[in-house]
């Protein structure tokens, strides 16, 4: 009998001594290595995310596809494809198939109808963000995790950028097309950054009135004819409107087939292009960075997790593309269809996510998914 009386107080000196050096132990732990502190092998509940693009069939689906089939097979998610049309009802209607097949939260590429998106979705109980875009920081609700700002804090330094490669390729009259701003809500920063950089950079520089253009490739080459009209003595146009895959074209096939672009966009003849000078300066978003960011707050929120510091944007890289080189380290850091060898890495992501990491902030999430392709190309070494 006394042996059974003394044996529960002995083990409970032993967990208190097992406790203590655990402790101890934990003390010494860097940050670097701190996933899974805040719930020791916690994967994450099953979760089923919705996706609402206008096609998956350009380099924006595939990669936006590609990198959602990355966090699946290292996350408890599976992701359903919506793809709508470019009007508030044909998004409404594609919100609704979604909600209505039980998602658990859902990506937009587009901030249309947001209010009344953000309604359904709270109705739904549902989480939703939007990432091809700045979302409008007036419009509430809690199960909004925000919108993402594509060309990096401030878009006028993208201009700034193109700007200077203009400059350095020594063009004088530089033309301008773009989407309508009322569908590209970036283009006047943008093109008011790349003119003031003009004009700083070469005051005898001309920078013409922008030429807007719609959605097909026929717009595009109604563009540049006008272009070429008005403005015979052009020798570049920075293209914002669908650049490599409209603009360019357009441009090849016209009666100036020799003036150089500068283009928003990225396809299979950019390499090329770059090649042989009719290109100076392409780019494109970082896909993966984007998904990144949009996921690792939705998955948080859908575990119970929200950071302290969050703010209803935020932010990824453009990727701009100069050279053949650029080219090389861009299919192996930002579009490798391995995705562990790319922008955003599965461990890289959790030690940003609070549901593995307790120390994780917003504004680590966000520094890690705007990094520069040669600052991924520097972690992968």
């Amino acid at each position: 009998m006394k042996k059974n009386k003394w044996l529960p107080m002995f083990v409970t000196v032993v967990l208190l001594f097992t406790f203590v050096l655990a402790g101890c132990t934990g003390s010494n732990e860097s940050s670097e290595n701190n996933v899974n502190s805040s719930s020791a092998n916690n994967e994450g509940k099953n979760a089923t995310i919705g996706v609402m693009l206008y096609n998956y069939t350009d380099i924006q689906g595939k990669e936006i596809k590609s990198y959602c089939s990355y966090l699946e097979q290292n996350f408890n998610v599976t992701f359903k494809y919506a793809t709508i049309g470019s009007s508030e009802e044909e998004h409404i209607t594609g919100l609704e198939n979604l909600l209505a097949s039980g998602v658990d939260a859902v990506i937009s590429g587009y901030d249309t109808a947001l209010e009344e998106s953000l309604n359904l979705a709270d109705d739904a109980g549902v989480y939703y963000a939007v990432v091809l875009g700045e979302a409008d920081e007036n419009v509430k609700s809690d199960y909004f995790v925000g919108g993402i700002k594509q060309f990096g804090e401030n878009p006028a330094v993208l201009g700034a950028v193109y700007a200077e490669q203009a400059n350095q390729a020594g063009v004088k009259n530089v033309a301008i097309t773009s989407f309508p701003a009322f569908a590209f809500l970036d283009a006047p920063v943008i093109i008011q950054g790349f003119s003031d950089k003009m004009a700083e950079l070469d005051s005898a520089a001309n920078v013409y009135e922008p030429e807007y253009h719609s959605f097909a490739p026929q717009d595009a080459i109604d563009a540049v004819t006008k272009i070429i009209s008005d403005h015979g003595d052009v020798d570049a146009i920075f293209a914002l409107g669908s650049g490599m895959d409209f603009v360019y074209p357009a441009v090849l096939n016209s009666t100036k087939s020799d003036i150089k672009v500068l283009a928003l966009g990225y396809n299979d003849s950019t390499e090329a292009a770059l090649e042989n000078d009719s290109v100076l300066m392409a780019g494109t978003n970082n896909y993966s960075q984007i998904i990144a960011n949009a996921f690792a707050q939705l998955y948080d929120r859908l575990n119970g997790h929200q950071y302290t510091d969050w703010k209803p944007n935020g932010r990824v890289n453009y990727a701009t593309i100069k050279s053949v080189q650029d080219v090389a380290d861009f299919k192996a850091y930002v579009i490798p269809e391995d995705k562990s060898q790319g922008s955003v890495t599965v461990d890289e992501l959790k030690q940003e996510m609070l549901t593995y990491n307790d120390q994780a902030t917003w504004e680590g999430l966000q520094k890690l998914t705007s990094r520069t392709i040669s600052e991924i190309k520097k972690a992968r070494q």
